[in-house]
């Protein structure tokens, strides 16, 4: 059985998810943020045995402690190829604003398409959602959407820094629209919600065909 748990990880309330097999414990982590200590200490909590690290997008508040877990766990990177310049340039990554510049090492994986996967306990979609940056992406386990900083509950992400472009983050809401209403999403940030409470009551979502 797929499993989840998640925690907030850094100043900056990133929510970090595990997606886990009850059984074998093997697990998928998802934008660790910037507290890779309490990351860890979940992980050992759970007894998880860690296989892939996803990143959603490559701004530093969701990628900032991607090597610290990759070096502990011994385990690969995975991010979209429009975002990778921002694992390698503190500018793009928004970091250099913080007075702490980080940059990431780089991936073993990358997603260059909306494209399905697996790992060795379950199969994922990856989502191509660009608008917050340019390789945004919202990973679809069973019935649960990590959206990363696509969309909130009642909201969307911030389009006005690197890679940002308003109209594609709400052209990125078709393909959210479009799944089953009974889909949950984990966003990046903030309480969690579903495409159904969605439709309902987030105005941007309004006006959207398909």
């Amino acid at each position: 059985m797929i499993k989840f748990d998640s925690i907030v990880s850094g100043d900056f309330a990133v929510n970090c998810f595990f997606v886990y097999d009850d059984i074998t414990k093997k697990s998928v982590v998802i934008d660790p943020g910037c507290s890779g200590g309490k990351v860890i200490n979940k992980i050992e909590e759970l007894n998880l045995k860690p296989e892939l690290l996803i990143n959603t997008h490559g701004h530093f508040d969701h990628i900032f402690s991607d090597d610290i877990i990759r070096k502990k766990f011994n385990i690969p990177l995975a991010i979209h190829c429009q975002d990778l310049n921002m694992l390698e340039t503190a500018e793009l990554n928004c970091s250099v604003m913080t007075g702490e510049p980080i940059t990431v090492n780089k991936p073993e994986i990358i997603f260059d398409k909306d494209e399905n996967k697996e790992t060795s306990f379950c199969k994922y979609s990856v989502i191509h959602t660009p608008g917050h940056s340019k390789g945004s992406v919202c990973i679809l386990i069973d019935d649960m959407l990590f959206a990363g900083d696509t969309v909130f509950c009642g909201s969307i992400g911030r389009t006005d820094l690197f890679g940002g472009d308003y109209d594609e983050i709400i052209s990125s809401l078709h393909k959210i629209k479009k799944l089953p209403k009974e889909t949950k999403i984990f966003p990046g940030h903030g309480p969690f919600t579903t495409v159904k409470n969605e439709l309902l009551y987030n105005s941007f979502f309004r006006g959207i065909e398909g």
